[in-house]
């Protein structure tokens, strides 16, 4: 089932496709996706860049080293910047669906606490309802590891996989790939997703 997310209205059109100007790239940009997304907005644009084999050590995004994690990409909210993995740029599909995922954090960071708590909310329900997987591995990684008392304390890794969530649930929602190997959440919590970002952040212009 494709998502149906794109405006009507030609003012609205004219400002999904400025969204690409709110980005300064180094490399090939997924055109495709900036007409997908909603509207974005911005003072200051976000530099997007690309580095061979990266991995997350000790807090850093590091590249072409033997130390941490492989990851695709990192986000520096404060330094408005983005670093992908260049190895995406041959799977296009996959640097959307991450792409989206990381300007998603900059949309979570300014999001503010009302809609932040209704998603928190969201994803609460799901769990107590027993649902099983995610739409991504960044944020499967960490639901796998949460103990019951990290939602009901509100600890950082509870925080952390709320925004991990989010992206991801972005990225499956604006990116082109309607199926791959990391979207393991059920139908019926797909839906629900689906209606809440309807409800609260599609029609509405988000900064980032």
């Amino acid at each position: 089932m494709k998502h149906s997310f794109r405006a009507s209205s030609s003012k609205h059109k004219q400002s999904q496709t400025a969204n690409k100007e709110l980005f300064r790239f180094r490399g090939l940009a997924p055109e495709a996706v900036f007409d997908r997304m909603p509207q974005l907005r911005a003072r200051r644009a976000i530099h997007v860049s690309f580095r061979p084999h990266l991995t997350a050590y000790r807090g850093k995004l590091l590249s072409k080293s033997p130390k941490g994690d492989a990851v695709y990409a990192g986000s520096f909210l404060r330094k408005r910047k983005i670093i992908l993995d260049e190895q995406m740029l041959r799977t296009p599909r996959v640097l959307e669906r991450i792409f989206v995922h990381e300007v998603f954090h900059f949309v979570w960071s300014k999001l503010g606490s009302s809609l932040r708590g209704s998603y928190e909310r969201l994803i609460l329900d799901e769990i107590e309802n027993g649902a099983l997987g995610e739409l991504g591995w960044s944020a499967e990684s960490m639901k796998l590891q949460l103990a019951g008392s990290d939602s009901e304390n509100r600890t950082r890794r509870w925080k952390d996989y709320i925004c991990e969530s989010f992206c991801d649930t972005a990225g499956w929602l604006f990116g082109s790939a309607r199926q791959y190997s990391e979207m393991t959440l059920g139908r019926a919590e797909r839906d629900a997703r689906r209606r809440w970002f309807r409800a609260h952040v599609v029609d509405r212009p988000l900064s980032i």
